[in-house]
């Protein structure tokens, strides 16, 4: 084995890595113990502990580097929603409001109607929206032009003047079109980064306009719509300077007002105030003296807050409080500027709360406002800002006057600066704001957050300001989009939402890990009773290939899924692959007699095309997956690519280490056990003279599939045809499905639903298109009122309404509203994704084999493949005791499956090419069959292992899990059939018809 150190090398440096990835899980898991057991089991008070030592503990030291909880938590593998519960939302900027926003007039009869019908159309069209507009404009006002100076006043950096063509205007509007996402993006990012939780996940979907924002925890519909859907209020205020709240011995008295207060018994009534539980959520108003960030209380007992602040804890202000003081011993030293201190997130109720008490504000000036800034510092905690209230309570300047803003590199730093045009009015009031507040600081302030406060060096007149303050890229991008941000109201567009409660999540942790153990003991044991000696060894390189992916999906960041542990159980099925592929060429070879040696060597020599090709099929298709896929579809790629690479790494590589070290010692080696020992060998069937029967048999039951596809249909899930699905619970089994869909078929108006035993007898799944087309928490929550009134009745115990929907252990335990466009999307997406998989597939194959003759057998293969599984889909739904819905996991299914069935192929195929070069003596067909009959203990053995595996996540994974792991488990058994039957027979009749036509 040649570079045998370097693989050495290179496997201990992989350890190692993966050691040091996963170890921040282990530790951020044994953090949370810890602090669950010092705060006597109340989750709450764990929750303030960890989220008051996030930023400043440290609770790892790795030699040279050492990590606060905050970080560790950054590095560890984080859960999905479906596995620990919370709420998942994609939204959209309303470009209705955007374009309302940019025109002059939005009554102006010629708009209003162009609008009206862009809007109608929007639902069933792939076209971009403003280009919709556009073209509905020309055709409601034939020649009329979109520069006109009635319509638009600006869009973006450069003006609509009246020299602009309307393709020139239709461009600029796109151009905001993707600003205004930009700055919404830019917007909920800061909102949920003060969300005070832990990983929450906010991303810009690819290849769309929409945001993705995952809330793992969280429970409060109702709060995340107003968090998430209130428009960006931007505000310029004038500030305090620290030295003017903190100097005069003012800090000093402070502290001891709040002690008085504390000393008199009150802290009890200010507790009490503050109660919340661990999932509550930021509440946005536009009142922006409050706080932006609802947390958990904070108790009078110190005990969590003494290691977590290192502050004394008989005083209770610096407890929470670190002033901006250079000496902090005299309180005096405050240093310029109108920052305050900082404070952890916890602890921002609290303070606020002491900064209102009546003896703390005859202290403070009458004219402050306290408010927080938007980025953690170095420790993690969160600054306070002074700023100046005036008598109505309002800023000194609205942000509606900023018309544009743009960053660019500042040449006397280094970094960037940030540039600012206001409109005439606003560029009269920021002359009048900045001339008064010469050498003193004004602030930036969005939704109540402050994100800048630069001093202002002299009076700005004309509406142009520069903003420098040696920022960098990132930070100038984000003020840049928080001043655009004020310019118009749009409105984030809730289209999908979707609520999984704890206790549901934790069901589908538990059956997904038994699931996970039983398929990988399953598969270790099947390898030994096969491959002997030589099945142990497979097995070392099983246990080190799920050490490794799950070391790269921590190393990586990667949120773990149902389906992505779906993915970690069909890896484990796969990953045996390449040792059987080596396997099975080493029996070949001990059979014509060579020694263990050689055949070792020639074994792995001859099995390295066919490893390769196979998975990079594979890998091909979970690459398309990752991109067309979201959330947990995204997952399971990701997974299922990972596992690829660490399974060749450790099949290939670790196997071989060991089998040298074992030749070295002159151990002994089997690579079958002696019931294996003389299956599929010899083997004469001849695969080409029965193909016509295969292809009868493939024949009847595509024209199946096709008629239950075409007829019956199939039963599309909501995030493919739109609609409202929801898990409900009962306190009792004795459920029956048709007087649940009888009840709520009534409640509905007539509308009968789709109802579904969901896992056991006590729980079912109802798909609705009931009152569809209302957005909004009144219509969520109105559905939810009427599918309580009709099924309280089927519980043994009452239950009140409140506890029947707050998706937690009885009633509505989770659910999720999907809407049209956005199922559109989704449809669409799908339907390109299997036809670039098929077309992928026929590139490859006809690149690496050299002839149409493969590639289209291989496609038609692929095509029979999804025909018939799509067809069960069709046929068995409402048949089978389990829900046979297509959705984006049932299409993530397909594509596995056209995955795994052409690297079946490919096997073939690499064999038939392998005969071809040897120049043997025979005809094509003795080609086919040869290699057909040389594979097929590859064949089956893989297939075997595969199936064992989706055996058990089918039986035992659990229900979310159960239509994704029974689709690939047909697939497979489909797939391995087609490679048998069909694709290498097609290739003896392509090239048999081809030889004719040329002769």
């Amino acid at each position: 084995m040649q570079n045998k150190g370097a693989i050495q090398f290179f496997a201990i440096l992989l350890t190692l890595a993966c050691i040091y990835h996963l170890s921040f899980t282990f530790v951020t898991n044994r953090t949370e113990a810890e602090a669950l057991e010092m705060a006597g089991g109340d989750v709450a008070r764990q929750q303030a502990y960890l989220d008051s030592i996030g930023g400043s503990e440290v609770v790892w030291n790795i030699g040279l580097a050492s990590y606060t909880y905050a970080e560790a938590k950054k590095h560890e593998i984080g859960l999905g929603l479906d596995l620990r519960g919370g709420i998942n939302v994609t939204l959209s900027v309303s470009k209705g409001d955007l374009l309302r926003g940019l025109v002059k007039n939005p009554e102006d009869p010629s708009f209003a109607k162009a609008l009206e019908l862009t809007l109608a159309q929007e639902k069933g069209s792939q076209d971009n929206f403003m280009t919709l507009f556009v073209r509905n404009f020309e055709q409601v006002n034939p020649g009329a032009s979109l520069s006109a100076p009635n319509l638009f006043g600006h869009s973006g950096q450069k003006m609509i003047n009246g020299r602009m063509t309307n393709a020139e205007v239709e461009q600029l509007l796109i151009q905001e079109a993707a600003m205004a996402v930009d700055r919404t993006f830019e917007v909920l990012t800061s909102r949920i980064d003060n969300f005070g939780l832990t990983q929450p996940i906010i991303q810009r979907l690819q290849g769309s306009d929409r945001i993705r924002v995952e809330l793992p925890g969280v429970q409060n519909e109702k709060r995340v719509r107003e968090l998430l859907e209130a428009p960006a209020k931007l505000e310029f205020w004038e500030t305090l300077e620290a030295g003017e709240v903190l100097g005069s011995n003012n800090l000093q008295k402070l502290s001891d007002a709040v002690k008085r207060h504390v000393a008199l018994g009150k802290t009890e009534e200010v507790a009490s105030d503050t109660t919340a539980t661990a999932d509550t959520l930021a509440t946005v108003t536009n009142d922006t003296n409050a706080v932006a960030t609802e947390t958990p209380a904070d108790t009078n007992e110190t005990a969590l807050q003494s290691d977590s602040l290192g502050a004394a804890t008989d005083d209770p202000l610096f407890a929470i409080f670190a002033p901006n003081v250079v000496n902090s011993e005299g309180f005096n030293g405050v240093p310029p500027g109108p920052v305050l201190g900082s404070v952890a997130g916890i602890h921002k109720e609290r303070f606020l709360e002491f900064m209102a008490l009546p003896e703390v504000k005859r202290i403070l000036p009458p004219q402050i406002k306290i408010s927080f800034g938007f980025k953690q510092d170095e420790t993690g905690r969160w600054p306070v800002y002074a700023l100046r209230n005036t008598a109505d309570g309002q800023a000194a300047l609205s942000g509606d006057v900023v018309i544009d803003a743009n960053f660019q590199p500042d040449s006397k730093t280094g970094g960037y600066e940030v540039v600012m045009n206001m409109n005439a009015e606003g560029s009269s009031a920021w002359a009048s704001l900045t001339g008064k507040n010469k050498g003193k600081s004004v602030a930036i302030v969005l939704d109540g957050v402050v994100y800048s406060a630069p001093t202002v060096q002299d009076k700005i007149s004309g509406g142009t300001s520069s903003i420098t303050g040696n920022f960098s890229f990132d930070e100038a991008k984000t003020l840049a989009s928080v001043l655009k941000s004020g310019k118009l109201p749009t409105k984030a567009l809730i289209e999908e939402m979707a609520v999984v409660g704890p206790s549901l999540g934790k069901q589908s942790i538990n059956a997904g890990l038994t699931s996970l153990a039983l398929a990988f003991v399953l598969v270790l044991l099947y390898m030994i009773f096969y491959y002997g000696k030589a099945g142990m060894v497979a097995n070392v390189a099983l246990l080190a290939n799920v050490f490794f992916l799950i070391g790269a999906l921590a190393a990586f960041n990667t949120t773990l899924t149902l389906a992505g542990i779906t993915g970690i159980v069909l890896t484990i099925g796969m990953s045996v692959d390449a040792n059987v592929l080596i396997y099975e060429r080493i029996r070949e070879e001990l059979r014509q007699g060579k020694s263990l040696k050689l055949a070792l060597n020639e074994g792995y020599d001859k099995a390295y095309r066919a490893i390769i090709d196979s998975n990079i099929t594979t890998m091909l298709i979970a690459l398309i997956l990752i991109f067309f896929g979201a959330g947990p579809v995204k997952g399971f790629a990701i997974t299922l690519f990972m596992g690829i690479l660490t399974s060749l790494f450790t099949a290939i590589f670790i196997t071989r280490l060991i089998f040298e070290a074992q030749l070295a010692k002159k151990k002994e080696i089997s690579f079958s056990s002696k019931t294996t020992d003389k299956l599929f060998s010899n083997i004469q069937f001849d695969w080409i003279g029965k193909r016509k029967m295969f292809y009868a048999i493939s024949g009847v039951l595509v024209a199946i599939s096709l008629g239950g596809i075409i007829f019956k249909g199939f039963n599309l899930g909501v995030d493919l045809s739109g609609g409202r699905s929801y898990v409900v619970k009962f306190d009792n089994t004795n459920i029956s499905t048709e007087n649940v869909a009888q009840a709520l078929t009534s409640a509905f108006d007539g509308e009968a639903p789709a109802v579904k035993l969901y896992g056991g007898a006590d729980a079912v799944s109802i798909v609705t298109k009931y009152r569809l087309d209302e957005d909004g928490a009144e219509a969520d929550r109105a559905v939810e009122e009427t599918i309580y009134n009709a099924l309280s009745g089927f519980y043994a115990t009452p239950i009140t309404m409140e506890s029947f929907i707050d998706k937690n252990e009885m009633g509505i335990i989770s659910s999720e509203r999907v809407g049209p466009t956005m199922a559109r999307d989704v449809a669409y997406k799908s339907f390109w994704a299997v036809i670039i998989s098929l077309v992928v597939m026929f590139g490859y194959i006809l690149f690496r084999f050299k002839g149409w003759q493969y590639g289209t057998s291989a496609v038609l293969a692929l095509l029979h493949d999804v025909i018939i599984l799509l067809g069960i889909f069709a046929l068995f739904n409402g048949i089978l005791p389990f829900s046979l819905q297509v959705d984006q996991a049932i299409i993530a299914a397909v594509l596995t499956v056209i995955g795994y069935s052409i690297n079946d192929t490919v096997i073939i195929f690499d064999r038939i090419r392998e005969y071809l070069t040897e120049g043997r003596k025979g005809t094509m067909n003795s080609y086919i069959n040869d290699a057909l009959n040389s594979t097929l203990g590859r064949t089956i053995n893989t297939s075997v292992t595969v199936l064992v595996v989706l055996i058990s996540a089918f039986l035992f994974g659990g229900e979310g899990i159960r239509g994704l792991s029974f689709a690939i488990l047909i697939g497979v058994v489909v797939g391995t059939y087609s490679s048998l039957c069909i694709a290498a027979p097609l290739v003896s009749d392509f090239k048999a018809s081809f030889s004719k036509e040329k002769s």
